[in-house]
């Protein structure tokens, strides 16, 4: 089927505040949308689109280890297609779906419960082939994944024996031996970031028993670094939940970890300098002691990241959803929203999807109690922005990429990064809540190789995939707040100022570029002294909408927006 492409194919538009009146609520429709047939206690969950339709579909486990399903979304429901997939009379310890094999279609990485490893290839019409033989990771236990050496390939984590391990994928459906990074003595949850932006996908996990989580920083030669204390991201007990997200849209990924322990829960906010401080009491996330689960999403569109978490606390509200406030502070919703009560929780796996394309964030959830629910998330009163990525250079699904969207001078900051929990996998899209914007003034994406691409106004509520292309992009380093220049007035009309600061002689090169990234005019070039100077900048003819001034020194590179009335 035909792919979603960007420039600007609007696969759908719903009009997200046809419902702002009307209260927010999660509502189970397991049954309605077909998904029944299931035996034992809920276990894993994980959601991916293997078809390229635009909705993702679902797999899902139990806990004893002999029973796994997966549901091909054909819109208005679900349909069971586990035996004509060929994965009958298998278990579900970890389900990963993402593109690994070197085609345009996301395959299925299955971790069972007995301990054996499957890679089912997607033909991309509801079927597959099992390579898992011919890959090269059948001795491996695949539970996370991400591109350690920027190659534009998917490489996978294995948690086999004590330690954890990079399989490197060969980008021809086959995958090199594992290759030991560090030792593993106990093990919960793993996750991959990049908490300090150098460009290199960095791997926290989290334990089951008293040992302590570890953080390790990635070298870049295929070697990784403990930083755990250094950072000061040491959690020396249990965290079952985790999960990593931009809380409070600084552009730094923060790391949130659900006690199973003794301990707190802990929100450890990214400083931007290497280091985190744990700031759960001062935002309200401390939690509880009996987490199973937690991960961040924005349930309402507000554009900040909330956290939901499923306890070990039988029959009665043991599932939390801290609503992120906007202001480094979070309040209990939960109950209102009927998504925690008694007999419904202590979910072991979950998955966040739009499984019905109407821009609201929708949960399956799979534990002991209720055991197997998809809540569709009903009334949701922001807009909306739901972004796909399509690498071109960099891996297929984008992994790793930051996507910076700008409302009226503030950022919503997103990561494409996959569910850190031991059974949680969830659909790898980015979902931009727009709160009562109606537009995005822009879209900035961040590539794992480096391109950074910018796409100008976009209309809320629509669905978009983003191809990355390095022609129409600025592969520099962008911060719309640069340091060395200003523009004035900002808005402009038909002339400014640019006020610009250089620290030695030398060439300048000033252009003006449209928001797709392409030149649109040359303002200057020439040989500048060092220090402050003042250029005219003359957008008389130009458009109304969202530029950029681009400057271009021998060893510097600035870009800050300008938009024109």
């Amino acid at each position: 089927m035909m792919k979603r492409l960007l420039f600007m194919f609007v696969v759908t538009i719903f009009i997200g505040n046809s419902f702002i009146s009307a209260q927010q609520t999660f509502q189970n429709v397991t049954s309605t949308m077909g998904i029944s047939g299931q035996n034992g206690l809920g276990h894993g969950v994980g959601w991916g689109d293997i078809d390229n339709d635009g909705d993702p579909e679902l797999g899902i486990s139990n806990q004893e280890g002999d029973g796994y399903w997966f549901y091909l979304n054909e819109g208005n429901h679900f349909t069971n297609i586990t035996s004509t997939a060929g994965m009958s009379n298998l278990g579900g310890n970890k389900i990963i779906i993402a593109e690994v094999t070197g085609d345009e279609f996301n395959d299925v990485i299955l971790r069972t419960r007995s301990g054996t490893q499957f890679l089912f290839e997607s033909n991309g019409d509801g079927t597959f082939n099992n390579i898992t033989a011919s890959s090269g990771i059948a001795s491996a236990a695949v539970y996370g994944l991400a591109d350690f050496n920027n190659d534009g390939t998917t490489d996978l984590i294995d948690v086999t024996g004590d330690y954890i391990s990079i399989v490197y994928n060969n980008g021809d459906a086959t995958f090199a031996t594992a290759e030991n990074i560090a030792l593993m003595p106990d093990f919960w949850g793993v996750t991959t970031l990049d908490f300090d932006r150098d460009g290199l996908m960095d791997i926290y996990w989290t334990t089951y028993g008293d040992s302590p989580n570890t953080l390790l920083k990635n070298n870049g030669d295929s070697t990784f670094t403990d930083v755990t204390m250094a950072a000061g991201v040491n959690y020396s007990q249990g965290g079952h939940g985790m999960d990593v997200g931009d809380f409070n849209n600084d552009g730094w990924v923060d790391i949130y970890v659900g006690s199973y322990s003794d301990l707190n829960c802990a929100l450890f906010r990214n400083n931007g300098d290497g280091t985190f401080t744990d700031v759960a009491s001062a935002t309200g996330t401390s939690g509880n002691h009996d987490t199973r689960t937690s991960t961040f999403v924005d349930y309402n569109n507000d554009g900040w990241l909330d956290i939901f978490s499923s306890h070990h606390d039988f029959y009665s509200y043991s599932n939390t959803m801290l609503r992120n406030n906007g202001d480094n502070t979070f309040t209990e919703v939960a109950p209102s929203l009927g998504i925690s009560g008694e007999w419904i929780g202590d979910y072991f796996g979950v998955g966040w999807a739009d499984y019905n394309l109407d821009g609201a964030t929708d949960l399956f959830a799979a534990g002991h109690i209720d055991k197997y629910r998809l809540f569709k998330n009903n009334n949701c009163p922001g807009n909306f922005l739901s972004v796909y990525l399509q690498g071109i250079e960099s891996n297929p699904n984008g992994i790793g990429a930051q996507v910076n969207v700008w409302v009226a001078g503030q950022m919503i900051s997103r990561n494409m990064l996959a569910d850190g929990g031991f059974h949680d996998f969830s659909d790898l899209h980015l979902s931009f809540g727009l709160d009562d914007a109606q537009t995005a003034d822009s879209i900035l994406v961040y590539w794992p190789s480096g391109i950074t691409q910018i796409i100008g106004t976009t209309a809320a509520n629509q669905f978009i995939t983003i191809v990355e292309d390095g022609t129409t992009s600025i592969r520099d380093n962008f911060d719309s707040k640069a340091q060395n220049l200003t523009i004035s007035p900002n808005p402009i009309r038909d002339f400014g100022i640019l006020s610009y600061s250089q620290d030695n002689r030398g060439q300048v090169i000033i252009s003006l570029l449209n928001s797709t990234g392409q030149k649109v005019k040359e303002i200057a070039v020439s040989i500048l002294e060092k220090g402050s100077h003042e250029i005219e900048i003359d957008v008389r003819g130009l458009e109304s909408g969202v530029y950029f001034v681009k400057i271009v020194t021998e060893d510097n590179v600035e870009v800050v927006k300008l938009i024109v009335h």
